[in-house]
C-alpha cells in the first residue's frame, strides 16, 4: 500500500502544480485542491504513520501543497512586494543563522539537514502564497477562504465517517496526517467559518451545521489541544464583551456541552481533565510519578527547559539527533520525541538569539493581519489560535500552515489597499482603522 500511495502523492502533486500554473484563477484555489487531495481521495485506507508514509524523507501529506506553494511561486515570477522586505531579509538572516548554528554547534547529518531545509521551503511557500493572494480582488479572495473552509468542514464529515465505518481509530480525516497535525489545521481555520458568517458567505443554520461537525470531529479525534484551540478561537472572536457576541459564544459552548453529554466523546474530556489536574500540579510545583497519565509528557517539558539553559546563547542546531544529545546530557528521562511544546524546543534548538530572531518574524507576520476591532478579525484570531496550540505541539514547518498564513496575509494586504483606495486621501499604513471608522 505504501507504494501505491507514494505513486499517486507523486502523480496527484504534479497534477496540481500544472493546474496552478495553468491560470491565476486556477492557482487561487490550489490550496484547497492540495487540502482535499489529502482528504477525499485517500479516504477509504486506514492510518498510516508520518514517520512511514515519506518519499525521499518528505511526509507524502506535504507533498500537495509543497507543489500548490511551487505553482504560487511560478505564476508570481518569483516577485515579493516591497511590503514584505523587510521579512524577507529577516527570513534570510535566520536561515543563515540556523545553518551555521547546526553546522558547528550540532552536526549537519542528512536528517538534520531536512529539518533546517524545511525552513527556507516553506518561507518560500509563504511569500509565494502572500505576494499572489496580495494582488487578488477582494471577491476572489472571500471565494477562495470559503472553498478553503469548507474543504476542512467536509473533511471532518469524512472523519466522523471513517470513525463510524471502522476504517480509522478515530476522527482524523487525513491518513498520512498525525492527528495532532489534523486538529492544527482545523482550529487554525475555525475563526474563519465566523468571519464567512459575518460577511454573509454562509447562513446562521450553515454556521451552526458546521461547527457541530467540527467540533463532533475534534472530539472524536480524542485531541485536547484541537477543543483547546477551537473554544479560545470563539472566545477572541467575540472578546469585546457586546451581547451579541455572548450569545454566539454562549451558543458555541453549548454545542460543546451537548455534544460532551452524549457520551460519546468521554475520552477527549477524560484527557481535558487529566490535563487540567497535571497544569494545577505543575503550578502547584508537586512531584510526578511513573503511574500518572502525563508523566512523559512533563518529564519532557522539564528535560527541555534544561536543555534550554545548557544551550541559551545558540541553541543545540537544529534537528532532534541534535536536541537528544544535550537533552541526554542534563536529564535522566530518554525518549525518541522532543517536548510537544514549540516554544521550549526551538528555545533548545536555536538559543536566545536565534528565537528571538524567529519570533520576530512570527510578530511581522502578525501586523500584516487586520486589527481584532477590524471586521477582518478572524484573521489574527487564527494567528493568536495557531499560538496557543504551539503550547500543545511542534507542527510548526507543516506546509499547510505557512500556505494558509501567507494567503491570509496576502488577502490582508489587497484588502488594505481597496479600502485605502474608497478613500480621497488614502492612507495605507492606517487603512484598517479609516474602514472601520466609516
Amino acid at each position: 500500500m505504501l507504494l501505491t500511495l507514494q505513486i499517486y502523492y507523486l502523480v496527484i502533486s504534479t497534477l496540481i502544480f500544472l493546474y496552478g500554473i495553468y491560470s491565476s484563477r486556477n492557482a487561487s484555489h490550489s490550496f484547497g485542491l492540495g487540502l482535499a487531495a489529502n482528504i477525499f481521495p485517500v479516504m477509504f485506507i486506514p492510518y498510516l504513520d508520518m514517520d512511514i508514509a515519506r518519499v525521499a524523507g518528505m511526509p507524502l501529506a506535504y507533498l500537495p501543497i509543497i507543489a500548490a506553494g511551487f505553482s504560487l511561486a511560478v505564476r508570481n515570477r518569483l516577485r515579493v512586494p516591497k511590503a514584505y522586505s523587510g521579512l524577507v531579509i529577516l527570513s534570510l538572516v535566520f536561515c543563515i543563522y540556523a545553518f551555521i548554528t547546526t553546522v558547528f554547534i550540532g552536526g549537519m547529518s542528512v536528517t538534520n539537514f531536512a529539518y533546517w531545509f524545511a525552513w527556507p521551503l516553506n518561507l518560500a511557500i509563504f511569500f509565494s502564497a502572500a505576494s499572489f493572494f496580495s494582488r487578488v480582488s477582494p471577491d476572489t479572495a472571500g471565494r477562495v477562504i470559503h472553498a478553503t473552509v469548507f474543504v476542512l468542514v467536509a473533511g471532518c464529515v469524512v472523519g466522523l465517517f471513517r470513525y463510524a465505518s471502522g476504517i480509522a481509530d478515530d476522527a482524523n480525516f487525513m491518513p498520512v496526517m498525525n492527528r495532532n497535525g489534523t486538529v492544527v489545521l482545523i482550529a487554525m481555520t475555525f475563526p474563519l467559518l465566523l468571519y464567512l458568517h459575518s460577511e454573509h458567505y454562509i447562513s446562521k443554520k450553515v454556521l451552526i451545521l458546521s461547527i457541530t461537525c467540527v467540533v463532533l470531529a475534534l472530539l472524536l479525534t480524542f485531541s485536547r489541544s484541537g477543543l483547546i484551540g477551537v473554544m479560545s478561537g470563539v472566545f477572541i472572536y467575540y472578546m469585546r464583551m457586546s451581547l451579541r457576541g455572548l450569545l454566539k459564544t454562549a451558543t458555541a459552548v453549548a454545542i460543546v456541552l451537548v455534544l460532551s453529554l452524549t457520551g460519546i466523546a468521554d475520552s477527549s474530556i477524560e484527557r481535558l481533565e487529566r490535563f487540567s489536574v497535571t497544569a494545577r500540579m505543575i503550578m502547584n510545583n508537586e512531584q510526578f510519578d511513573t503511574s500518572m497519565n502525563d508523566y512523559n509528557r512533563v518529564m519532557l517539558l522539564t528535560g527541555a527547559v534544561a536543555t534550554a539553559k545548557e544551550e541559551f546563547w545558540f541553541g543545540t542546531g537544529l534537528g532532534l539527533t541534535n536536541y537528544r544529545r544535550t537533552y541526554h546530557r542534563v536529564s535522566n528521562h530518554f525518549p525518541d520525541s522532543k517536548a510537544h511544546n514549540f516554544y521550549l524546543s526551538y528555545f533548545a534548538e536555536l538559543g536566545i538569539f536565534g528565537f528571538a530572531l524567529l519570533l520576530t518574524m512570527c510578530f511581522l507576520i502578525y501586523r500584516t493581519l487586520p486589527p481584532l476591532h477590524s471586521r477582518f478579525r478572524a484573521f489574527r484570531v487564527s494567528f493568536l489560535v495557531t499560538a496557543i496550540m504551539m503550547t500543545m505541539n511542534e507542527y510548526i514547518l507543516l506546509p499547510e500552515l505557512w500556505f494558509f498564513y501567507g494567503l491570509l496575509s496576502g488577502v490582508s494586504i489587497s484588502s488594505a489597499r481597496h479600502l485605502a483606495e474608497l478613500h480621497y486621501k488614502p492612507q495605507p499604513l492606517k487603512a484598517w482603522e479609516n474602514a472601520n471608522a466609516h
